[in-house]
């Protein structure tokens, strides 16, 4: 594989992680000011594109791609998972104690 798309992976784990931080630690009112969601988005098209790239050089290297797409599949997953804990914790009701069966977040 080639270091740059070396590189491109490791940045998108990177983002992933600052991403899922923030998701988890701004208020929810003010995550569309400071463009979470706007990341979120960028993020996805870059996993999308990564996973083309790989596997089109893997196609032509015969190299095997699979841990490069794990890499990628779990910064997506990372950031997908902070947004399934928001959702979850928003939807909760505190009333009828619905907050003790959702999972906490995990840090990673």
């Amino acid at each position: 594989m080639t270091p740059v798309l070396m590189r491109r992976i490791a940045e998108l784990e990177l983002d992933a992680a600052v991403l899922r931080h923030r998701l988890l630690h701004i208020p929810l009112a003010l995550q569309e000011d400071c463009g979470l969601w706007a990341s979120h988005r960028i993020i996805g098209r870059e996993a999308l594109s990564l996973f083309r790239a790989v596997r089109q050089e893997t196609r032509d290297s015969g190299e095997d791609c699979d841990p490069a797409l794990g890499r990628i599949e779990a910064a997506y997953q990372l950031v997908h998972d902070a947004i399934l804990a928001l959702s979850e914790l928003t939807l909760a009701d505190p009333d009828h104690g619905d907050m003790a069966h959702a999972d906490p977040p995990t840090r990673h």
